[in-house]
């Protein structure tokens, strides 16, 4: 009776962290919204990672032996998780995901502000230089592009040249 109260109680621990392995998953899905072809992916997956846990749980308690308490174990220890803790935990992972998120933005901006300095602060003479540069520049790009204006003009003139009458 010991070993069967060890296997419902560790059956009823799998149910749990099934439960939380799925919290997770909702939490992942609901984040990022994937399309229909990533869902079913991600959905084989978490079966994947459903049966491993569950297998895993029924291998170290019983050896893997499937009996009517251990389904009533994992159905037992996921609806107490679902009806428990489901709620705290979404909550709780959603608020250390946006404390996250605020702590790397933050980093971000703080290894981008240097740079944002440094991008006003050379702006201005940038905006010089280039506004000396431009005349040449142009002289520059007309002369460049004078062989291809040429071919596309000889192009064209040959086209009504040779046009049958």
């Amino acid at each position: 009776m010991a070993e069967q109260t060890y296997v419902f109680l560790a059956t009823m621990y799998g149910g749990i962290l099934i439960g939380f392995i799925y919290d997770l998953y909702r939490i992942f899905r609901a984040i990022f919204k994937p399309k229909k072809i990533a869902t079913l992916i991600q959905d084989f997956v978490f079966w994947i990672v459903i049966s491993i846990v569950a297998t895993a749980v029924l291998l170290f308690s019983n050896s893997g032996q499937l009996r009517f308490y251990t389904f009533l174990g994992f159905m037992l220890g996921s609806i107490l998780y679902n009806r428990l803790l489901s709620r705290v935990v979404i909550t709780a992972v959603v608020s250390i995901l946006r404390l996250l998120r605020k702590i790397i933005v933050g980093c971000i901006q703080m290894i981008l502000y240097p740079i944002k300095l440094l991008t006003r602060w050379l702006s201005k003479p940038w905006r010089w230089f280039k506004k000396k540069l431009k005349p040449v520049y142009c002289r520059w790009k007309r002369i460049g592009t004078m062989p291809r204006r040429i071919y596309q003009e000889i192009k064209k003139y040959i086209k009504t040249i040779m046009k049958k009458k």
